[in-house]
This record gives C-alpha cells, structure tokens and sequence, in this order.
C-alpha cells in the first residue's frame, strides 16, 4: 500500500512540475480593494494617480455598495451635468496599467446601468481600451476597442491601423482613410442587473492577432489571424467608467465591478465572474493526497488489520 501511496504522490509532482502556472496581471476589482491599484483617475478635469487618491474623486469616482444589494463594493462613475473637459473628453474614468501589442490577454468584469440610461441622448462609453499614439503621430482618433451605449443598444466598437503613423500629429485621423472601424457584436440595452463580460485578446496590429468576446458567459464573437489595434509601441490599456465626446445635459452614473486582467494562461473558466471558479490543480493535488491518506490509516487501523491483545 505504502509504495503505491509513493508512486502516486510522484506521478502528481512531476505533473505539477511540468504545469505552466497562469498569472493575474491586475487585478482592479472593488470588493478587493480601492482606487489605489488603478494608474490614472481622470473627472471634472481632474488628472490624478490612484495610488495618491485611494478612495478616488469625491461624487464622480466613488467605492460603493453594489446597488443590487449583495453587499459587495463596486465602483460608481458619474458624470455631472456642467463638468468640463478632461483630456479633451467629458469623462469619469479609473485606468489600469499598460499591456504591450504582442501580449495574450484576458479581461474580466460586469456592469450595472440604472434606468436613467434609458433617456440618454449622447452616446457614450461605458470601457474602453485605449492606446498610446506613438512620437509624432496624432492621438484623435477612436480608441482600440469601447463598449459604446448608443440608441439603446450597447455595441462592441473595434478600431485599428496597420501603420506606423495613423495621421501626423496635430491632425484629426478619419475613418476608412486613417483606420478602420467596425462593430463587433452588439445587444440590447438592458437595466437594473448586473451584465459580466470576458474578453480574451491577442493584441496585434498584423494579421496575428485573436479576439473573443463573451457576455453572461455566452460566446458573442471570436475571430483569429486579425489586425485589431493601431500599430503603437507603448501598448493598450483598460478604462473603466463613463466617457462621452459631448457634453451631456443630464447626469449620470454606470456601477462597475472593475476589472480583472490575466495573462495567456488564463482560461474562461478561471477569469469570468459569471461561473463557479474551477478547483485549482494544487487543490486538487492535496486533495487525493489527503484522501489517499485517509483510506490508508483507515485500513491500517480497521479490526481487520489491528494487532490482537495477550
């Protein structure tokens, strides 16, 4: 028994030993903590670093309770009525860290709109991946990828250039001359719940790149050897909250989880907070080991095996 107690327990470490270990990149989530890990904090022209504003900018970006009452922290974004221009947008924006072109990614997390968004009449966005325009090159033109808010539907937005410069600096870039622009998916607006999306994501801008996209853990596109972003050497990055490109004459608010951000080895199964995370593979080591453990004192001290008193 003992030496298949051994055998076993080496079968199982030279798996593990052989197991490519996945990583979370970031983890931005608000029921793990406050604005702090976040890079940038852009609202009513205030351009600030989470690490200096941990609890981020008072009445545009707040740590709240999660308005569907499971007494988890969410982050709420709001754009008010009157508030000026940040970064030539009209914004309330938490951004993560920078994912080089070339990197596999995952990106995780939900939203939650109030019925006020209904009655919006600007189109906004409620994420974005943005970019970094490269020396000399012009920064108008559309970010990456936006989850856009737009005649009460929400639409997935992809924007991309194969050259180096999309447009010289200082000149506003135009679609279907500069870049190309599509739409990925798209769905109905909906209100008062909670939406979890995942998107896993090869980030380049040749024909190498991968992109699919998951809301409420069902499968809205997936494409593969595709350009899907501009040709910058500083990479992408995530942003989170409320961006419209005209001034809005009513305020309001959009409710985020924050996102999470995994490496290529990361699967849906372990990122998406719409599903049950699987067990680990330590977990389920320890697991058999224990239960191995178990059945073997068990029969060593069963009346059957046990010694007989004199």
């Amino acid at each position: 028994m003992i030496r298949s107690i051994i055998i076993f327990i080496s079968f199982i470490f030279a798996l593990s030993s052989n197991y490519t270990y996945a990583e979370i990149v970031f983890d931005g989530r608000f029921s793990e903590g406050d604005f702090s890990r976040y890079g940038v904090l852009e609202a009513n022209g205030n351009v600030v670093s989470g690490a200096s504003t941990a609890n981020g900018i008072q009445a545009r970006l707040e740590r709240v309770y999660d308005p569907a009452g499971s007494a988890n922290s969410v982050m709420r974004a709001t754009y008010i009525s009157g508030d000026i221009a940040t970064n030539s947008g009209y914004r309330s924006e938490a951004s993560a860290f920078k994912d080089p072109i070339g990197s596999e990614r995952w990106y995780s997390w939900g939203y939650y709109l109030p019925d006020t968004w209904k009655y919006v009449k600007v189109d906004s966005a409620i994420a974005q991946i943005h970019d970094t325009p490269d020396k000399d090159e012009s920064g108008f033109r559309n970010p990456t990828l936006g989850l856009i808010i737009q005649d009460n539907k929400v639409k997935l937005i992809n924007a991309f250039d194969h050259d180096a410069i999309t447009s010289p600096s200082g000149i506003k870039s135009t679609v279907g001359v500069d870049f190309e622009r599509r739409e990925l998916t798209s769905w109905e607006l909906e209100t008062e719940k909670w939406t979890y999306l995942d998107l896993h994501v090869k980030w380049a801008a040749d024909d190498t790149g991968s992109l699919e996209f998951w809301k409420d853990g069902v499968l809205l596109f997936q494409e593969h050897n595709h350009i899907n972003t501009f040709n910058d050497k500083a990479g992408v990055w995530f942003k989170n909250g409320i961006y419209s490109w005209t001034p809005g004459t009513e305020s309001i608010s959009a409710y985020s989880t924050g996102v999470l951000i995994g490496d290529g080895k990361e699967t849906f199964q372990s990122m998406s907070m719409s599903v049950v995370p699987e067990p680990s593979s330590y977990m389920m080591m320890m697991a058999g080991l224990l239960s191995i453990g178990f059945f073997a004192s068990r029969r060593r001290f069963s009346p059957k095996f046990a010694g007989t008193n004199t």
